[in-house]
């Protein structure tokens, strides 16, 4: 049901860390204004330990239709659903490296982020995204603006390849230690 629809995707078990009950909270204010628009939860895998409340306040919001939350699914099928959303999005409180969006970079999609250590190593803001603090209503304005603006979209997104490719795809990276290990010789 949801890859026909327009949506948006984020990758996170519901955790504290990732922030779960927060992003229902945006999800229910960004459907108001862009009812057509649907969300997409991948990761809700065994260890979820925030999953029966999310539940509750999805139902209490009357978005079951709007928050699909999909199970754990294999690499290939998780990275499907990533490309054929509309832009990337994380609320985590908290981040190592968040592979999840260097992924959705490398699939060249926007990214929407919370400002926190590791979203900043990967998101520059306002170029291939947007970096903000845990702010509902900025969530929520910034969401709605990138939904409205195919444009900006399709620039961050192509900034997000491009980042990615600067950044994390290894055959660069391989290539700049080959120069560090040749500058000592």
């Amino acid at each position: 049901m949801m890859r026909r629809d327009k949506y948006v995707c984020y990758i996170g078990r519901p955790s504290y860390q990732k922030n779960s009950l927060f992003l229902v909270e945006v999800v229910k204010d960004v459907h108001v204004m862009h009812p057509e628009i649907k969300f997409c939860l991948l990761g809700v895998g065994y260890y979820s330990p925030d999953l029966d409340e999310m539940k509750m306040k999805i139902r209490e919001y009357g978005l079951e239709e709007v928050m699909e939350l999909m199970p754990w699914l294999n690499h290939k099928e998780t990275l499907e659903y990533v490309k054929d959303s509309m832009f990337y999005l994380t609320v985590a409180r908290y981040e190592g490296l968040p592979l999840a969006v260097i992924e959705a970079m490398s699939l060249g999609k926007a990214i929407v982020a919370s400002d926190v250590v590791g979203n900043r190593d990967c998101i520059d803001d306002d170029y291939n995204g947007r970096l903000l603090p845990l702010d509902k209503d900025l969530f929520v304005k910034t969401i709605c603006e990138l939904i409205e603006d195919r444009e900006k979209r399709d620039m961050y997104g192509e900034n997000s390849r491009a980042l990615f490719e600067r950044k994390f795809l290894i055959t660069n990276r391989i290539k700049e230690l080959e120069a560090i290990y040749q500058s000592v010789k």
